[in-house]
């Protein structure tokens, strides 16, 4: 059975590069891969391409009226079907509305059945406010959601304000279970401690973690991921394990998110533990 996977993220965090990655691990683990990229940038896939961008279907939409799965799906990388939705931004109307019209063509024209992978994953950008983009998550039977996030307060406040939208859409639908926080380019203990704490305010669990690493920036400039580019480096390590953590546990939850005043009160304690750290008022780490 198909297992629909979302990843969500705010803008900037390395979720298109992850999702790719992500893929390519999957996809050497021996499953059939589906990514489906659904940011307006449209190069979720790009890297399971050498780096060249494929057609999108608004694109194709606009130039021929309609679409077919021969004319949306691009094989990549260890056979990863690749299909992107691309800008529909020119359109006039909200992002997210149109990316479920999108979404609802790849239905339409029997896509998922005609691919039937193992795993769909789908690249998507948590920057916009349109609640309408959470219909099509629950047609299309998303089985767990991922936040991608580095460990900043802006990542973070955007980390929770998805949460937030999926507690909404959960009001009046089944809710979305949302399987963990996967922290990105981490680069200390303290980034881990700061993002672990966030989940747990926030009932939810890390998942994985993968570093900051020069090599991901040197695969990306090849047009490749990691795990083709440099599949025996210690960064092609991180992608795998998160690849088999995803494999192996199954478990989703509904995370609380807090409020605006909960969250700020908690990015100020933060803040305090920082300066009592940077002003030796505390030692050896002991205000994390």
């Amino acid at each position: 059975m198909t297992k629909h996977i979302a990843l969500y993220g705010k803008g900037g965090v390395g979720k298109s590069t992850l999702s790719s990655n992500l893929s390519a691990a999957l996809a050497e683990a021996g499953f059939s891969v589906l990514l489906v990229g659904c940011d307006p940038k449209g190069d979720s896939c790009s890297l399971l391409n050498n780096g060249t961008p494929i057609p999108t279907v608004f694109d194709l939409l606009r130039e021929q009226g309609d679409i077919s799965v021969n004319s949306v799906v691009h094989e990549g990388f260890k056979g990863i079907t690749c299909v992107e939705l691309g800008d529909p931004f020119d359109s006039g109307s909200c992002g997210s509305d149109e990316i479920t019209r999108a979404l609802g063509h790849l239905k339409r024209i029997d896509l998922f059945e005609a691919v039937a992978p193992d795993f769909v994953l789908y690249d998507i950008s948590g920057d916009s406010p349109c609640s309408s983009f959470y219909t099509p998550i629950q047609q299309l039977g998303v089985s767990r959601v991922f936040v991608v996030t580095t460990a900043d307060f802006m990542s973070l406040h955007a980390a929770n304000a998805i949460f937030r939208m999926l507690e909404r859409y959960g009001e009046s639908n089944v809710p979305v279970p949302v399987g963990g926080l996967i922290p990105n380019s981490i680069n200390s203990s303290f980034e881990e401690s700061f993002i672990a704490d966030f989940a747990a305010q926030t009932r939810t669990q890390t998942m994985g973690r993968i570093p900051r690493s020069l090599i991901v920036r040197q695969c990306e400039l090849y047009g490749k991921t990691v795990i083709e580019a440099s599949p025996l480096s210690n960064q092609s390590y991180f992608y795998r394990r998160l690849a088999n953590q995803i494999v192996d546990d199954d478990q989703a939850g509904v995370p609380v998110p807090m409020r605006p005043e909960e969250l700020r009160a908690w990015a100020r304690g933060w803040g305090d533990r920082i300066h009592a750290l940077e002003n030796g008022l505390v030692t050896d780490g002991a205000a994390i």
